[in-house]
């Protein structure tokens, strides 16, 4: 005998806290896809299934699985650092190629772009880099919400709408670069050669226009063979020749500057250091008289090292935006609250006369107001953690910069 059914609904049943609970029930199996869709996008719930429940004369209902579908991973909190001050304001695609668009996309992503060992120039020049991103999914809309966010306050638009901006940007962005891969498939340019003919045989080919875009695409096939990011500095540094062209000097700075501002990078030009100071003194001879320390280097070792190839280059101004990297980490290090010494609580205010001393010697602060700014930061630390440290919390606390 024929079964007789008397209904057929369909139940959305979402998964949270480890349990699934009936929270929709409707006429259609379109209505209720459609429903659990929404739901899971809300972010609440860790999965989604819809069951077509039917029920049969002088029977129990009967359940049968319709559809499923699992929330993304979720992203961890190491891997998004907070938008940078000074995010910078995207008005079209081709502002996400400058440098403070790249610095911004460095700082928010930059635990992904370590596991990753690429630069920002690489990951909107590569359509490999861009479309593993993308299938992250989430990642993406968590690090254009942080720049969003403080865009937003610029534009006065809600947030929702400049994420919806900068997300069409991304997508012109992933686009090239799937043009490029796909056009770049039927070239034959002496890749691995001096960037001078690199960059000639780039313009035969796609003409002024587009060559800037070309040059960084290839640029990222050439790095995409060196698998860290020190080595990769080492490799931009060394084609950046006296004899290179200025205008492919700058190109290249600027990927050196993206990889600058690693600290994997950095803890590798300068090695291990005794103590923070040590660290900031360094760096400030370093941009106070790279020549002297380039020829130091030179001196010292018969093989040209990273930081002789570095030091070299700010020497001869080659290496402005990377110069720039290197005050922001002297900078940021100097104003925050990190110990100069931690072997040597006690000693704090002495390291930091040290680093004073190392900062004005031969008249003038290395790196102008913004260093002398953070100088005063520190300062006003030490004093309020003196303070602190004697039960005078709030006199810490009304202090404040000189």
């Amino acid at each position: 005998m024929a079964l007789k059914f008397r209904s057929c609904k369909f139940e959305l049943q979402g998964l949270e806290d480890g349990r699934w609970t009936i929270l929709f029930i409707g006429d259609t199996e379109e209505i209720a896809v459609t429903e659990a869709n929404r739901r899971l996008a809300q972010g609440k719930l860790k999965a989604v299934r819809v069951m077509a429940v039917r029920t049969v004369m002088n029977a129990f209902p009967s359940g049968t699985l319709v559809f499923e579908k699992t929330a993304p991973e979720v992203v961890k909190p190491s891997i998004l650092r907070e938008a940078p001050d000074g995010t910078p304001l995207c008005s079209a695609p081709e502002d996400l190629y400058g440098p403070q668009s790249r610095r911004a996309i460095g700082l928010i992503l930059r635990d992904y772009l370590t596991r990753q060992q690429i630069s920002p120039t690489e990951l909107l020049h590569g359509a490999t880099h861009v479309r593993r991103l993308q299938d992250t999914g989430a990642m993406v809309q968590a690090a254009l919400h942080k720049a969003a966010t403080l865009q937003s306050k610029i534009t006065g638009q809600n947030t929702r709408a400049r994420i919806a901006d900068l997300d069409r940007y991304v997508d012109v962005v992933a686009q090239k670069a799937r043009d490029f891969q796909a056009a770049s498939r039927k070239w034959s340019v002496p890749l691995n050669g001096d960037v001078a003919g690199l960059s000639a045989a780039v313009e035969r080919l796609v003409g002024p226009e587009g060559h800037d875009h070309a040059f960084k695409g290839l640029m990222t096939v050439r790095l995409a063979g060196i698998r860290t990011l020190g080595g990769k500095l080492e490799e931009v540094m060394r084609l950046a020749t006296p004899e290179t062209p200025w205008r492919l000097q700058e190109m290249l700075g600027g990927i050196a500057a993206d990889l600058l501002r690693f600290p994997d990078v950095i803890q590798d030009l300068f090695g291990n250091q005794r103590s923070l100071s040590d660290f900031l003194v360094a760096l400030i001879d370093l941009l106070r008289d790279p020549a002297a320390v380039a020829a130091r280097l030179e001196a010292e070792t018969k093989v040209p090292t990273s930081m002789g190839l570095l030091a070299r280059l700010l020497a001869d101004e080659r290496l402005p935006e990377g110069r720039e990297v290197l005050v922001e980490w002297l900078t940021t290090e100097l104003a925050s609250e990190h110990p100069l010494n931690r072997h040597d609580p006690k000693g704090e205010a002495q390291e930091l006369a040290r680093v004073a001393a190392a900062l004005g010697a031969g008249g003038g602060i290395v790196g102008g107001e913004a260093v002398e700014q953070a100088l005063a930061a520190r300062r006003l630390i030490q004093r309020q953690q003196t303070l602190r440290g004697q039960g005078l919390h709030m006199i810490a606390d009304s202090l404040k910069p000189d």
